[in-house]
């Protein structure tokens, strides 16, 4: 079972994990944190937050069968607070430049990537982020199973 990453944002106390599934970015996180060095930006998987995966492996090691009590926020087991968040417009930054070199390019670090379905990812993120961006709210890309 590999992990994949779902698009999660924050603003003021609104918190809002989105359904869309990012296989392409969970499966070429490494050529793509590669692209970011080259172009300068912060690498992407500095943007995940493992709280889900973190939680799934604590509850297997202690073969906890009950099901957890869900937080009133997030309906996650876990609160905001336990979650890694980070500013969009740092984030934005990342996003473009990939979305720009790739738009133009076809980078060698992601030379086994549906090129296609990578722009659409990026451009799907974008879309979330950028009406939020203004408005200082934050995010991560959301690590489970």
């Amino acid at each position: 079972m590999s992990a994949v990453l779902r698009l999660a944002t924050l603003d003021q106390r609104h918190f809002q994990l989105h359904s869309t599934v990012l296989p392409q970015l969970a499966e070429h996180l490494q050529g793509l944190d590669a692209l970011c060095r080259t172009l300068g930006v912060t690498p992407l998987s500095q943007f995940v937050d493992l709280t889900a995966l973190e939680f799934q492996e604590a509850a297997q090691l202690l073969k906890d069968t009950t099901p957890p009590q869900q937080d009133p926020e997030t309906g996650l087991p876990w609160s905001i607070e336990d979650m890694a968040w980070y500013p969009i417009s740092t984030g934005m930054t990342t996003l473009e430049a990939l979305s720009g070199h790739l738009q133009r390019n076809r980078p060698r670090e992601v030379s086994g990537a549906n090129q296609r379905q990578l722009l659409e990812a990026l451009t799907f993120c974008e879309s979330c982020l950028r009406p939020m961006e203004a408005e200082g709210a934050q995010f991560h890309l959301a690590a489970g199973y």
